[in-house]
């Protein structure tokens, strides 16, 4: 299916916010359901597989007719929600003897089982969300002493909420991670707080300026008294004249 896409850092097979999250999987469901809910720890979409049977409840990539995913990343990266009920995934491997190799997690084992082509691993998952990151190159490496090729086939099965599963060439921080592969995608600023930051504060001179004092308001009251004083020895003037 990727064998002729370019491969390049990520790789994403299923993502729950997607127009068709489906585009490339089949779902079985049998006594349980499949469907796509908002989820209200992280306020995004995610898809939920739910069954009362592990093994009847799934979805598997590639769809048919497409006999391979061909991915050659071998870094699998799972945002998943721990339902608090069995759930496990199996990843079928091709390695550079030509074998298909099987690892099978599940929560619900407590101990680790390898055979001729197929492994059984125990998976352990914190509440609420989960980054699931596993290195598929080692794991073959040391259950079967071969090399990773490609990933040739991916099984979900319930009881699961996923967000987006993808592959990469090698583990990346979250700040080297694209946004949109986040499982908590960076908080957009406001544009208020935005538009406050980038407005600069008002200079304060360093010597103090000098502002001219209004004048000192005059009642009418104190100008007529003054004009009484000033006319009074002119009026006695005159009358000596007379």
């Amino acid at each position: 299916m990727f064998r002729n896409a370019f491969q390049h850092r990520f790789v994403t097979v299923f993502s729950s916010a997607g127009s068709k999250p489906l585009a490339i999987w089949d779902v079985h469901t049998k006594n349980g359901h499949s469907r796509r809910v908002t989820d209200e720890d992280i306020r995004s979409l995610a898809f939920e597989l739910i069954g009362v049977n592990v093994a009847t409840t799934y979805m598997v990539a590639p769809c048919a007719p497409c006999p391979s995913l061909s991915i050659k990343l071998p870094f699998l990266v799972m945002l998943v929600k721990n339902m608090k009920k069995f759930f496990c995934f199996e990843v079928q491997i091709l390695d550079d003897r030509q074998s298909l190799r099987r690892l099978r997690f599940s929560n619900y084992q407590s101990g680790t089982r390898v055979d001729n082509f197929s492994s059984c691993m125990p998976l352990s998952l914190t509440c609420n969300w989960n980054h699931v990151q596993l290195n598929l190159a080692e794991f073959i490496r040391r259950a079967y002493g071969t090399n990773y090729v490609e990933t040739v086939r991916l099984q979900i099965h319930a009881n699961v909420r996923i967000k987006r599963i993808y592959f990469c060439d090698q583990l990346y921080t979250n700040d080297e991670t694209p946004a949109e592969l986040r499982l908590f995608p960076p908080v957009r600023p406001n544009r208020m707080v935005q538009l406050k930051a980038q407005q600069k504060p008002a200079a304060i001179p360093h010597e103090p300026i000098e502002t001219v004092r209004p004048p000192t308001p005059v009642d009418a009251a104190d100008i007529s008294n003054m004009l009484e004083k000033e006319l009074a020895p002119a009026q006695c003037a005159v009358g000596t004249d007379g």
